[in-house]
C-alpha cells in the first residue's frame, strides 16, 4: 500500500512575493545580528525559516513585514554568535 503524501499547497503570487520579501528581510536582520555566520549555508536555520514562513502563510499572513516580524519572533537572538529556535 502506498504511503499518503500531503497534498502540496499552492499559493498565489501575492503570497509568494511576501514570502520572498520576508525571507530577505529576516536574513538581513540575522546577518546584522551575527555578521560572521554564513546564514545561507546553515541548512538547519534555512529549514526552520522556510517551515515557519510556510506555516504563517498557510494561516493567512501575507504581509511581508508581519511575516518577517513573526518569523524573527520565533528566534531567540542571544549572544552575538548564537541563535536558536523558540518554542512557538
Amino acid at each position: 500500500m502506498a504511503s499518503q503524501q500531503p497534498t502540496p499547497k499552492h499559493h498565489d503570487e501575492t503570497a509568494l512575493i511576501a514570502l520572498e520579501q520576508a525571507l530577505k528581510d529576516a536574513c538581513q536582520v540575522l546577518k546584522a545580528h551575527d555578521p560572521d555566520r554564513d546564514w545561507a549555508k546553515d541548512a538547519e536555520v534555512q529549514q526552520a525559516l522556510a517551515e515557519k514562513l510556510m506555516d504563517l502563510v498557510d494561516n493567512g499572513v501575507k504581509d511581508p513585514r508581519e511575516l518577517c516580524r513573526r518569523l524573527l519572533e520565533s528566534f531567540e537572538l542571544e549572544a552575538p554568535h548564537s541563535i536558536r529556535m523558540g518554542e512557538g
